[in-house]
């Protein structure tokens, strides 16, 4: 082991050397001299170090804790961490739960099992994925081809009066509503192979494209599953217009979409259709690989489809996964999602998948703007399957062998589980940039929880251990993480020596933005079409809050607030709470439908009481139902 390549550093005989070297055999602290010469000994907060290594030796192997300390100005390889500099929400990691992963848990796992391998999946002590995508009928990984509504060759069904879910009630829908009983803010994302074949020029599920006079009736048909699944207790998030719309494969089911064909069932037809039905859920785009973002670029162009997409989704099959920030830097208003990415058996030294999947995905993916990063399939059994067409030799995030039941978990599952285990829904990518070490050796990003705790994900690429400081706010901690191998390192606070700043206060008598609020249970946020842009609040239910902590009232002189508020169903009620999200009332609106989920009104409200100097403010929803954008109180 040679130390040719770090800095010159003040040790005591032996001393310094040794606690350097002890350090570089494992992923935990290294103790070293501050600028004056003397070690580091005031108080230092806690950092968490989960690890998995290359090797396999580490498996999600909590590590001893490492200490930040005042940082002492050493030239070392350094990640510094900045919660200052916030960009996209994350809404989590996953994975797709297709008819084969479905059917593999609910009919190849005893009762006992199932629970385990769900908890293991979805709970925080195991990969704790908080995301699922579902294919809309058959996909290559299902045990027959089908869709919500097929009907015998030759013939058609324009009203959907054979449309039914009850092929997924057998074992997919039980398999999601288990999923969801474990972990409650499960968001699942729905994305169709292939239109029913009748529908389409080839009269099959296999190739073709979707035949324009059936776009009213194709999106009905979205309508119609969006809402069955509701009422399973399913309820989908996003969908995505078309998996792969530029595959059309000769052995399972797939459909052609070019990108102005998307952008005209979207604008006249999809979006209207579930606007009109009351649906919150999202529409995004492309779902497809990185070296076509051109395609997404040109669905967004287009401004009636723009209007009605959340975004658009990436495939990891092709291309290079900066292409993301092709299409963020050209409309950073929308939303960005990564989907899919298959492990596979002509991939099968850990270490390679280890760092591929890591480097790409969990920090490619984020660093490139994605709010989610989504595997392909959750299970597989021993055999690559089952499936019907398609690929041979994919690789599930587990494998439940079909004979024993015994379940494998593959190093997807300890990829997902980094992030996972440390990373919560509603967190926000921080910036994480790393100084003096040699290109892309050291690989990060970072995240700042709901609840301010810090997430810090790091890989390095190199065949022999780095030792490496991250810093925040002045204060320091030193690590050492063995080759090819990643870890998180988890803290709250700020560091040993700084404080919290505390945030300045937001006047209560100047609007107040829905998006600056400091705690939420619950909403979501997304790209306001209101005056003024920004975002807004919304997919709100009975129940959920906003917390705004330091809001000024001053004297006290305040007669009344104006809210602003959009809802595309029936309305809904919003109250403004002091303290507590049922401490006493401050005001309480109640809106009716506006005609749209950005149709925006200013509604007003009397002060039901009275308030002074900074206070904390919980905005509540009593019933769901609206889109909310500012509030503002009038003297």
């Amino acid at each position: 082991m040679s130390f040719s390549g770090l800095p010159r550093l003040r040790f005591a005989p032996t001393t310094g050397l040794m606690a350097l070297t002890l350090g570089l055999m494992a992923c935990q602290p290294v103790t070293v001299p501050g600028s004056g010469g003397g070690e580091h000994t005031q108080p230092a907060s806690a950092v968490g170090v989960l690890l998995t290594t290359g090797d396999q030796s580490r498996l999600l192997s909590t590590e001893s804790s490492a200490h930040f300390s005042r940082d002492g100005g050493e030239t070392y390889p350094t990640v510094t961490v900045d919660t200052t500099r916030t960009d996209q929400q994350m809404d989590g990691v996953g994975a797709a739960l297709t008819d084969a992963s479905a059917w593999l848990i609910q009919n190849k796992l005893s009762a006992d099992a199932r629970t385990s391998l769900l908890r293991d999946l979805f709970g925080t002590a195991g990969a704790g994925l908080d995301g699922l995508r579902l294919p809309m009928g058959a996909s290559d990984f299902a045990l027959t081809h089908y869709s919500y509504d097929d009907v015998p060759a030759g013939q058609t069904d324009p009203t959907l009066a054979h449309f039914s879910v009850e092929h997924d009630r057998a074992y997919i829908l039980p398999v999601a509503q288990q999923a969801r009983q474990i972990n409650p803010g499960l968001k699942f994302m729905a994305s169709p192979w292939s239109a029913p074949g009748w529908m389409k020029t080839t009269d099959s599920l296999i190739k073709g494209k979707l035949k324009p006079e059936n776009y009213p009736v194709y999106a009905q048909y979205f309508r119609r599953f969006i809402e069955a699944y509701a009422q399973a207790g399913v309820p989908i998030d996003p969908v995505t217009v078309q998996n792969e719309p530029h595959a059309e494969p000769d052995n399972y089911p797939g459909m052609r979409v070019e990108a102005g064909e998307a952008a005209a069932f979207i604008r006249d037809h999809l979006g209207p259709t579930l606007r009109q039905a009351g649906l919150n859920t999202k529409i995004i785009g492309w779902d497809h690989n990185w070296d076509e973002w051109t395609y997404p670029l040109e669905l967004l162009q287009d401004a009636g489809a723009s209007r009605d997409l959340d975004g658009t989704a990436f495939h990891c099959y092709g291309g290079d996964v900066d292409a993301q920030s092709q299409v963020h830097d050209t409309f950073p208003g929308k939303n960005l999602y990564f989907t899919e990415c298959s492990g596979g058996y002509w991939a099968d030294n850990f270490a390679d998948n280890l760092k591929w999947n890591t480097q790409n995905l969990l920090i490619g993916a984020p660093r490139n703007w994605a709010k989610t990063v989504l595997l392909w399939n959750l299970a597989l059994d021993g055999n690559h399957g089952p499936h019907t067409g398609g690929c041979g030799d994919c690789r599930g995030v587990v494998t439940i062998h079909q004979d024993t039941g015994k379940v494998d978990r593959n190093v997807e599952y300890y990829v997902l589980a980094q992030y996972g285990r440390a990373v919560r829904p509603g967190a926000y990518r921080v910036s994480s940039a790393t100084y003096n070490a040699d290109a892309g050796t050291l690989q990060s990003v970072a995240f700042r929880n709901p609840d301010g705790s810090k997430a810090l994900i790091v890989l390095n690429t190199a065949s022999s251990p780095l030792t490496f400081k991250v810093k925040e706010n002045g204060s320091s901690f030193y690590t050492t993480l063995p080759a090819a191998s990643v870890a998180t390192y988890t803290w709250t606070g700020m560091g040993s020596d700084a404080p919290a700043p505390t945030a300045p206060p937001l006047d209560a008598y100047t609007r107040i933005e829905a998006e600056n609020y400091s705690a939420v249970q619950g909403i979501q946020t997304e790209s306001s079409s209101d005056e003024g842009g920004g975002r807004d609040v919304g997919h709100t239910d009975g129940g959920d809050y906003l917390a705004f902590q330091r809001v000024d009232f001053g004297t006290g002189k305040g007669k009344g607030v104006d809210f602003r508020l959009a809802s595309g169903a029936q309305g809904g009620t919003l109250e403004l709470h002091l303290d507590a999200p049922d401490g006493p009332l401050l005001a309480s609106v109640t809106a009716p439908g506006t005609g749209g989920w950005q149709t925006w009104k200013t509604l007003r409200a009397d002060l039901q009481e009275a308030s002074t100097g900074i206070q904390k403010v919980y905005a509540v929803f009593r019933d769901g139902g609206l889109n909310f954008n500012w509030f503002q109180f009038r003297r």
